[in-house]
């Protein structure tokens, strides 16, 4: 009797320890930062649980030096220190899945021919795979090979350059559709504490590059920190004013 109500009275405790506090924030996808719902949350000190919302908000009782565990399918399981309880942004890195190896076994029965499965392919054709023609019409076709090879030849070399140039262009118009997404007014109010003409003048003004948006290191967050530091050291007017980008023409067109 006595230690059932030692228990009930830890557990008291600790819940009211916990009834005035509590860690807010939003969990996102690195990279992509898209809001992550169904993410789990736990508290491992005070063994609280809880998932995130449609938009990525979760709430759960913390304070300070609890652990916090985050983790949701295909997402990797992180654990942050709760260092103060103010709202704060969560990031996972998502899982990249792989196909196990399958290792082809030369030896013993039922061996395969690894070399049979390589496409054939012809250097004097800009190396474009072979087919070698088969039987296949008439009431004797069988599928054999019966000779000759079935080539599919380029008219020239300027075909497979453009070819490559239009692959390029449509990744990179992929890309910059994504930086726009990324640094809308919409988004990046999500981030920074601005407002109206400050806000568009900022996301205008920062929307970085293709190659410092795609770079391995570029994170949103620690981006738009530094950014942020910057644009708060300019005069209020010159917060405003829009930079003007130089126009390149392409002179190859010409």
């Amino acid at each position: 009797m006595f230690r059932s109500a030692l228990i009930l009275l830890l557990l008291l405790i600790a819940s009211f320890a916990y009834a005035q506090h509590s860690q807010e924030g939003i969990v996102y996808e690195i990279k992509t930062h898209i809001a992550l719902p169904d993410i789990r949350v736990e508290n491992l000190n005070g063994k609280f649980k809880t998932q995130t919302d449609k938009q990525g908000h979760f709430s759960v009782p913390a304070k300070g030096g609890d652990l916090l565990v985050f983790s949701g399918m295909s997402y990797k399981t992180d654990t942050v220190v709760v260092t103060n309880l103010d709202a704060r942004y969560f990031y996972l890195t998502p899982i990249q899945h792989q196909l196990n190896e399958v290792v082809i076994n030369g030896k013993g029965a039922g061996a395969v021919n690894q070399a049979a499965f390589k496409p054939q392919v012809d250097p004097l054709f800009h190396n474009q795979t072979m087919t070698y023609q088969r039987n296949t019409d008439g009431p004797y076709a069988d599928g054999s090979v019966k000779g000759g090879v079935s080539l599919r030849v380029w008219s020239n070399k300027s075909t497979e350059n453009n070819a490559r140039k239009q692959a390029q262009l449509q990744e990179r118009d992929k890309t910059i559709t994504i930086i726009q997404q990324t640094f809308s007014d919409e988004n990046i109010g999500k981030y920074v504490p601005l407002k109206d003409q400050e806000l568009h003048a900022f996301a205008v003004r920062y929307t970085p590059d293709i190659k410092t948006f795609t770079a391995k290191e570029f994170n949103l967050a620690t981006y738009l920190s530094k950014c942020y530091g910057e644009f708060m050291k300019l005069s209020p007017e010159e917060r405003l004013k829009l930079p003007v980008f130089e126009h390149h023409e392409d002179q190859s067109s010409n």
